[in-house]
């Protein structure tokens, strides 16, 4: 897809049928939001998906649910041959890690960038389609507050020589840590190398 020239989706498609979906970001922030509540099943999540198409959907198959969640991601903004990744195969790729951004945690930070960058006050647009708030959130530049955390976060410790250099990086990765808890398959992943 060509951001340049052609038009946002609208849709996606599953089981082929096609279903339009809430396009605004902050409808996708929900769905974020939704995606990571400890208090809700996985399957009871997947059910609630039927709510980002219109009309609400109460039939949430498995194919809709991978289009919801590839509109979700943006899959339609990377090239083809990147939507396809091996690096999956690398056990030390298949090790969980901590997550690096969140949406609620950052939002303050989400504000101050877009204000500071672009000059837009996301608390007062009336419509930003979700794929254009991702693509300009990605073009954000590394000296903006997200880009900052995300780099401090994923830092590689053990990569660093300098030991005062990794001290201060290792206190500011503590300071900004996210909550992240491993469950029982993720340790399994871990220790064993299975997914």
């Amino acid at each position: 897809m060509n951001l340049l020239y052609e038009s946002f989706p609208e849709q996606v498609t599953a089981d082929g049928q096609t279903y339009t979906v809430l396009t605004d970001f902050r409808e996708w922030l929900r769905f974020a939001d939704m995606l990571r509540d400890t208090e809700l099943s996985a399957g009871e999540r997947a059910y609630i998906c039927g709510a980002w198409t219109e009309p609400e959907t109460e039939c949430v198959t498995e194919e809709l649910l991978q289009a919801l969640l590839g509109f979700y991601r943006a899959d339609g903004l990377l090239p083809e041959n990147a939507q396809e990744d091996d690096s999956d195969d690398d056990a030390e790729a298949a090790a969980p890690r901590p997550p690096v951004f969140d949406w609620a945690i950052d939002a303050q930070y989400v504000l101050g960038d877009f204000r500071r960058f672009y000059g837009m006050n996301l608390l007062t647009v009336r419509y930003l389609h979700w794929w254009e708030f991702l693509s300009l959130f990605r073009a954000l530049p590394d000296d903006s507050q997200c880009m900052k955390r995300i780099a401090y976060r994923s830092a590689d410790l053990s990569k660093i020589r300098n030991p005062a250099e990794r001290a201060r990086i290792a206190r500011i990765q503590r300071r900004i840590a996210l909550p992240f808890e491993f469950d029982d398959e993720m340790i399994g992943a871990a220790l064993w190398n299975t997914k």
